[in-house]
């Protein structure tokens, strides 16, 4: 049977046992004659999983706190009490392990993430059997869902997804995907980084040739603005592919950006939905945005610019090369990069390893802290000299410094580095000047 759609749900969707039962008349009413469905972990679980193998590693089991967790999910579904007894006992085993060695290698860090998604599937799974529907948990690697060796932030390999259309076509009813998961080509377990279930659903929609990928949120869709600082920021109805992808470089959280090549590939359309408003229309992506102008307002509210000097006598390359490097090593994701004859510029976001890459660095970098950015994201906005004047008059006007603009250098946005603290004041001044109701996307 063919599969023409793929649900994926975050944990915010699948929070508690009314969110589980929510999701499960949305697969009966929005997913068609046979979906695949995707989840990720319960809301909080993969942050807790974090918390109590640290604990571990202090030589505190911790482990009834993720028992409990679901424990308290399966009573609030009627749902039997020791259909997750299985994943209890291997994670206490694991837990215990890392208790005595005192070590959490990044695969064995992998697992112990693993056991979040593992066990909402069957949740999720048991769930949809309650309301009459033949469903079936599957670990994605099982479907032959692979990756590199890169644990915590690994990525698909090409020969992995051949074989997932196959193996589903062998499932029984709806088959209920891990998110997250996947294994490398030597076994072992690995994790497709934050938010990796957007990329996981993605590249299962590519394998099987589905029509479209429901994304559903704890969210209307893509937004003109973060709604937190901007209180009248509308939904985006439709969106192109290139645009939604500067969304997420600069800061988005609301989508994964790796997950939007493979539907890109496929020629699949993404539509972004709201689990607490089913019948809304969300946000549609598709491969072009209709239109000129702004469609939106990114903000990143916390960035570090790392400025690496280079010597007038020395040559450019072997040091950019350098740079890159070491940012690649402690696995730092660069964002807007410039360049001046004396140095390189990287803005780059806080915390992870920052401190131990600008060590290793050395002299030649010096760190400017407290920074923010704003971007202004439609088609071909990057060159559009009025549009860049009439954001610098309004940011002016707001009496907010920009310590640097980046104009021309990326064609869907404008970009905008502001102090940390004046970052909602320059959000609001460019919604409010460029993008009117009257020129709000519908």
């Amino acid at each position: 049977m063919t599969f023409d759609k793929v649900l994926k749900f975050g944990g915010a969707a699948l929070a508690d046992g009314p969110g589980v039962l929510r999701v499960g008349k949305i697969v009966q009413e929005h997913g068609g004659a046979r979906p695949i469905v995707v989840v990720s972990a319960h809301q909080g679980v993969t942050d807790l999983l974090d918390t109590v193998g640290r604990s571990a590693l202090e030589g505190h089991l911790e482990g009834d706190r993720i028992r409990i967790r679901h424990r308290t999910l399966l009573r609030q579904l009627d749902l039997e009490p020791d259909i997750l007894d299985r994943y209890f006992t291997e994670l206490f085993g694991l837990l215990a392990e890392v208790q005595v060695r005192r070590r959490l290698l990044s695969g064995q860090h992998d697992h112990l993430l693993s056991f979040g998604e593992r066990m909402s599937a069957r949740i999720v799974a048991h769930s949809l059997k309650k309301l009459g529907l033949r469903a079936t948990p599957i670990d994605a690697w099982d479907l032959g869902l692979t990756t590199d060796s890169n644990h915590g932030d690994a990525r698909p390999l090409p020969e992995g997804t051949a074989q997932i259309r196959a193996a589903l076509e062998q499932v029984t009813g709806i088959p209920v995907v891990t998110g997250f998961l996947a294994k490398d080509t030597r076994g072992n377990l690995t994790t497709m980084g934050r938010n990796g279930s957007d990329l996981t659903a993605a590249l299962v929609a590519e394998a099987v040739g589905a029509n479209e990928v429901q994304l559903w949120k704890a969210v209307g869709g893509m937004m003109t603005a973060d709604p937190e600082i901007v209180a009248d920021a509308r939904v985006i109805e439709s969106l192109g592919f290139q645009e939604a992808t500067e969304y997420a470089f600069h800061g988005a959280e609301v989508l994964y950006g790796p997950a939007l090549s493979p539907v890109q590939r496929g020629g699949i359309s993404v539509r972004i939905l709201d689990v607490n408003d089913p019948t809304a229309r969300g946000t549609v992506l598709g491969a072009r945005t209709i239109g000129e102008g702004p469609v939106g307002i990114a903000a990143r509210r916390n960035v570090l610019r790392l400025d690496y000097a280079i010597g007038a006598s020395e040559l450019r390359a072997p040091r950019v090369a350098e740079l890159f490097t070491v940012l690649a090593r402690h696995r730092i994701e660069p964002g807007v990069v410039s360049t001046a004859g004396d140095r390189i510029s990287v803005l780059v976001p806080p915390g992870g390893n920052i401190d131990a890459a600008v060590a290793e660095l050395g002299r030649r970098v010096s760190v400017t802290r407290d920074l923010a950015l704003a971007a202004v994201i439609g088609r071909d906005v990057g060159c559009d000299t009025a549009l860049a004047s009439r954001a610098m008059e309004l940011l002016t006007e707001e009496r907010v410094e920009v310590c640097e603009a980046f104009l021309g250098v990326r064609a869907p946005s404008q970009v905008f580095v502001v102090p940390a603290g004046d970052l909602e004041r320059a959000v609001r001044a460019l919604h409010g000047g460029l993008l009117s109701p009257v020129r709000a996307r519908t």
